[in-house]
């Protein structure tokens, strides 16, 4: 459909001030694909009349939150027409008394965050990228952060969804109240889907009182087993972390620069945050840092208030090749606790031998392994073939060890050299038959998800 025409029959659904045409969309292109036409509504009944018409009309659908989390996944097989959920962006419904809170998809997090902090209450989610992403991006791509350690991920807070499916059809799932044990857990479903089942609109979650201090533990190390050493530890020990980040070497020092702080050169870091009562608090880190020195700590950092906060900031906003021009690819892999140094040092030492640098980010205490290759500052690039056998050499070391890796972020010409989800064995049958009900025209994302779905 050309994209006046389209443009036009979309803005008798939702007005023509909320509709752009193809010259107006290339800032919502997708590895390079611009749609063409987007739209943004503000009703549920808005957007399955968009639906309805794209269903119709055989029109690719990419749903847009704030666009962070928009380069996960594969190259899209064609984009005709962007959905955005700027304009669904409130939280429709707070129970403080119930601690739950329904929210619409487009919302970001930090306003949400901002909503439910005047009532002493958040919804203990710290993806990366947390300032700018939305509540159904963060769903859609199962994005976690520091906080999964102590309050888990994302479809451990989920208790309801409400869903814009291919067709237009609109379903909810789950419930408003935290216990709810009757049929199957339907919303669970949508998570990490990339939204290739359904565009989610509105999610109801379990929140949290605000803890009524929060302290944060730095503590340096000159290598990386006794930073290690000391994980173990405080995992077996009767404290209660609610994060605890390690940071390789280069990944510390990049983030201590933006935090204010001062780590020796070449030593990793490792961050243990405690959120409770003060005396618990003092007295948990009190621990940790013992913990920390009994395995070869050289000192530390104690962070509160506004340094903790910048500290946290420049974990989440974390993206070393973003300001310089070096261009690089973002991994993530999954491992066992015990495993998260080798896959560090895995990933340094393969990067290495190609000509790229290694940041690594790390939850300590879930096992989830962030990477960030990057070309040398002042060296050419790497080749595209050279980076997508690193990629699947550090992927095959990960995975026989029981791990799995995927490219968060890439470049579209990376991308088309290295399959970016990885083998996901007997389960991909199942999820191209979910894709085939819930999706028979491949109208939602075709082409991103794992298998080409």
């Amino acid at each position: 459909m050309k994209s006046d025409l389209l443009a036009a029959r979309l803005a008798g659904i939702v007005g023509q001030e909320h509709v752009l045409a193809q010259e107006r969309c290339a800032q919502y292109a997708v590895d390079g694909k611009a749609p063409t036409a987007a739209v943004f509504p503000a009703t549920v009944e808005e957007i399955s009349g968009v639906m309805r018409l794209a269903s119709s009309e055989r029109l690719s659908v990419v749903p847009w939150g704030s666009g962070t989390k928009i380069s996960f996944g594969g190259i899209p097989e064609r984009v005709d027409l962007l959905v955005g959920l700027a304009r669904f962006n409130r939280v429709i419904e707070h129970e403080p008394a119930d601690l739950t809170a329904t929210i619409q998809g487009g919302a970001l997090l930090r306003e949400v965050q901002a909503y439910l902090g005047q009532r002493r209450q958040f919804l203990p989610l710290d993806p990366p990228l947390a300032a700018r992403a939305t509540i159904g991006g963060i769903l859609a791509t199962n994005a976690s952060g520091p906080r999964r350690l102590l309050y888990g991920a994302a479809r451990d807070l989920l208790i309801g969804l409400r869903v814009v499916h291919a067709d237009g059809t609109a379903t909810k799932g789950g419930a408003k109240v935290v216990k709810n044990v009757s049929g199957y857990d339907m919303p669970k479903l949508y998570i990490g889907s990339l939204g290739t089942l359904g565009i989610i609109v509105e999610a109801t979650f379990r929140i949290y009182p605000l803890p009524a201090v929060e302290r944060t533990w730095v503590a340096s190390f000159p290598d990386g087993e006794g930073a290690s050493s000391a994980v173990a530890e405080m995992l077996a020990a009767p404290i209660v972390p609610s994060s605890l980040e390690f940071l390789s070497s280069p990944a510390a020092q990049s983030v201590a620069r933006l935090a204010g702080l001062s780590l020796p050169q070449g030593h990793v870091a490792l961050a243990s945050s405690v959120g409770s009562v003060a005396e618990a608090v003092d007295a948990q880190l009190g621990q940790i840092k013992r913990i920390s020195e009994r395995n070869g700590a050289g000192g530390g950092f104690l962070l509160e208030g506004d340094a903790q906060e910048r500290f946290w900031t420049a974990i989440s906003e974390f993206m070393p090749g973003e300001h310089n021009g070096r261009v690089g690819a973002v991994l993530k892999a999954s491992v066992v606790i015990s495993k998260v140094l080798e896959a560090v040092r895995r990933g340094e030492e393969i990067a290495r031998a190609v000509g790229l640098q290694s940041f690594a980010i790390c939850e300590a205490g879930s096992g989830i392994v962030r990477l960030h290759w990057t070309n040398n500052a002042g060296e050419p690039g790497v080749a595209v073939e050279v980076m997508a056998k690193a990629i699947e050499a550090l992927r095959d070391s990960i995975v026989r060890e029981g791990g799995n890796l995927v490219v968060m972020s890439a470049p579209p010409t990376l991308k088309a050299a290295v399959d970016v989800w990885g083998p996901v064995g007997k389960a991909l049958a199942l999820m191209q038959e979910l894709k085939q009900q819930f999706d028979p025209h491949r109208i939602l994302n075709p082409g991103r998800f794992v298998g080409g779905i």
